[in-house]
């Protein structure tokens, strides 16, 4: 049975004498009409993204302070960058031309750059994990240098180029042969390249990164999992044993002077208050160097939790200026510690989106590579997209996550902010 439209126009014999590139347009605006609100909402990240992270570069280039963090943070708002100028608008691209992809070069960019800023992050965001376990696990140990960390950075950046470059190959466009309402109309999609159609090759790379990204996922989880135990649960009960300094608040003057003069060993292993001293001295000395030369504020090692035990002493001590020294010497390491946990949350927060949403994407991704897109309709697909794509949150969320949990950035923007009130008023 043949129907009318609202023009007046049997579709049945419209069919039938419609050609072939009016069938695949009609194909690709039905497509278009069901995912254009997800490609509304992936423009709508890419708009927020670019300026959001535009702000970020600026602040951590010309406003922050030396320290890893910056250039972790840079290394992540480079990468977001990135997709918001390739991956973003070029899934857009793919959304609104899926039946007939007009440009072949720019699918195999926005392809190549969705896994080179998917896996960059990961890498990113692992070595990041390691950092904040050694800041916050082991601050007495060996450190990651702000040095360091700008040379990783620039391998993580390497390591990301070098697992992307064979989707410049395998990926591209294609033609395939669509049945609607019982005509042949001739496609062309932003999928595999024509060379790979038939080949396995992309499915064993696609498996691959996977299996990258899925490692870097775990290392980040355990290495999280270590850290929340140590700032939830605190220290070891051994560990409290070795260090009264938490009990030497209740003492008095006379009962501190005698405590100086005696060591008193705190457990069968010999650790002596002497010895806990000359830790806290060496940390002191680094704490001056630190405060003169203006370095990274995380660089002299302090134990998140042990600073909590210096609170309850009195604030000068004993009155002389060695104690006022030392008390000043511990509200810089409680200081040096908040920043610690601050930002090891900071991470925390991004990491655990990043991990929730990448599995997600390489699940579904697993899906497309078995063909499951062929089988849905055009909502279906749409909805299917919109899941696919939370990946993108992550390119987002940074410049919202900072404002709310960091200090320093919050009071660089206060600033911006009134510096520009008072342009505009002299104005």
């Amino acid at each position: 049975m043949s129907t009318v439209d609202d023009t007046g126009v049997d579709k049945g014999t419209w069919l039938s004498n419609a050609s072939e590139s009016e069938l695949l347009d009609e194909i690709n605006d039905e497509i278009k009409i069901a995912v254009t609100p997800v490609s509304v909402f992936v423009g709508i990240e890419a708009f927020f993204g670019f300026w959001g992270n535009v702000f970020v570069l600026y602040v951590f280039i010309k406003r922050y302070h030396d320290c890893n963090f910056r250039y972790f943070v840079l290394c992540l708002a480079f990468l977001d960058f990135i997709s918001t100028l390739t991956t973003m608008p070029g899934e857009i691209l793919t959304q609104q031309y899926w039946y007939k992809y007009p440009f072949p070069i720019v699918c195999k960019v926005k392809s190549f750059f969705n896994v080179f800023t998917v896996s960059g992050e990961a890498f990113c965001l692992c070595t990041i994990a390691v950092d904040r376990y050694r800041k916050v696990c082991a601050p007495f140990g060996w450190q990651i240098r702000p040095r360091q960390a700008l040379i990783m950075c620039g391998m993580i950046y390497g390591a990301a180029f070098a697992l992307s470059l064979p989707v410049s190959f395998l990926w591209g466009v294609h033609q395939d042969v669509k049945i609607y309402k019982g005509r042949n109309v001739t496609v062309t999609i932003c999928e595999k390249d024509a060379q790979f159609v038939d080949s396995q090759q992309p499915f064993v790379y696609a498996t691959a990164v996977e299996i990258v990204n899925g490692i870097c996922l775990v290392i980040m989880l355990v290495l999280y999992i270590l850290v929340a135990k140590k700032l939830i649960l605190g220290r070891p009960t051994s560990q409290r044993c070795q260090n009264p300094g938490a009990s030497m608040g209740s003492k008095s003057p006379a009962s501190r002077a005698k405590s100086k003069q005696k060591p008193e060993i705190s457990n069968g292993e010999g650790v002596s208050f002497t010895d806990v001293q000359i830790r806290k001295s060496i940390a002191t000395k680094e704490l001056s160097t630190t405060e003169m030369r203006s370095i990274d504020d995380e660089s002299v090692p302090v134990d998140v939790n042990d600073v909590y035990g210096t609170d309850a002493e009195t604030p000068d001590e004993d009155g002389t200026s060695e104690g006022s020294h030392k008390h000043r010497s511990r509200r810089r390491r409680r200081e040096i510690a908040s920043r610690v946990r601050r930002k090891t949350y900071i991470m925390f927060v991004l990491t655990i989106l990043f991990i929730v949403t990448t599995i997600m994407y390489m699940t579904l991704l697993a899906f497309i590579s078995g063909g499951i897109l062929k089988s849905l309709n055009d909502y279906e697909k749409a909805v299917y997209f919109f899941f696919f794509r939370l990946v993108f949150i992550n390119h987002v969320i940074n410049p919202f996550v900072y404002t709310c949990l960091d200090p320093q950035f919050k009071q660089i923007i206060g600033e911006m902010k009134n510096n520009v009130l008072k342009i505009l008023k002299k104005g």
